[in-house]
């Protein structure tokens, strides 16, 4: 990383109506691997001037929750303002050796996962020291190598939601079917 490992803030913010306030991400936000910006809390200007001054996500910085559902990673993919809560470390890979998307796919990968898990601390609800994230070893191919890994994962992840989203329309036409034969065949028609 270009800079050391930051979570956010661990002080409970003053949560304000989105017209008037600014997004505040936590773990709860990042836990599908990308941010869902549907379902955020907003913060009062004044408190996200105090928590920007410290903290800036940016394009390309990986989000790993550290509380919760611990050692899943989201990828900042636009300019966005926001802010984070203590639940959030904020990654800011060095480009010159590793691609953000890179970087992102080891820390989803099992081999982070098996790492995260095994650092964890506290009953209940899991928490990922900041310590314990910088321990993680990840393998570091060439630059070259990480847009082919990227690109392949790329590829076989679209792959995916193709045969997903074709099942589901098979699944939905076999349903329509369902009940059409048995609206046939309690109406007496064969």
């Amino acid at each position: 990383c270009l800079e050391k490992i930051k979570d956010g803030t661990p002080q409970t913010p003053k949560y304000c109506n989105a017209d008037e306030g600014v997004p505040f991400l936590s773990a709860k936000d990042i836990t599908t691997g990308q941010i869902n910006w549907n379902r955020i809390k907003y913060i009062v200007p004044e408190l996200h001037e105090e928590l920007y001054s410290k903290i800036a996500p940016k394009k390309n910085d990986v989000l790993l929750a550290k509380n919760g559902t611990t050692g899943v990673g989201a990828i900042v993919e636009n300019d966005a303002v926001f802010d984070i809560y203590v639940t959030l470390a904020l990654l800011r890979p060095n480009q010159k050796i590793i691609l953000p998307r890179y970087l992102l796919r080891v820390v989803n990968s099992p081999l982070c996962k098996k790492q995260f898990d095994a650092h964890s601390k506290g009953i209940g609800v899991p928490n990922l020291h900041l310590n314990e994230i910088q321990k993680v070893q990840i393998p570091l191919p060439p630059l070259s190598v990480q847009k082919e890994i990227v690109a392949h994962l790329d590829k076989l992840s679209e792959d995916v939601k193709r045969l997903e989203a074709n099942y589901k329309q098979i699944i939905a036409d076999c349903d329509e079917l369902k009940k059409s034969i048995l609206k046939k065949t309690f109406e007496g028609e064969s």
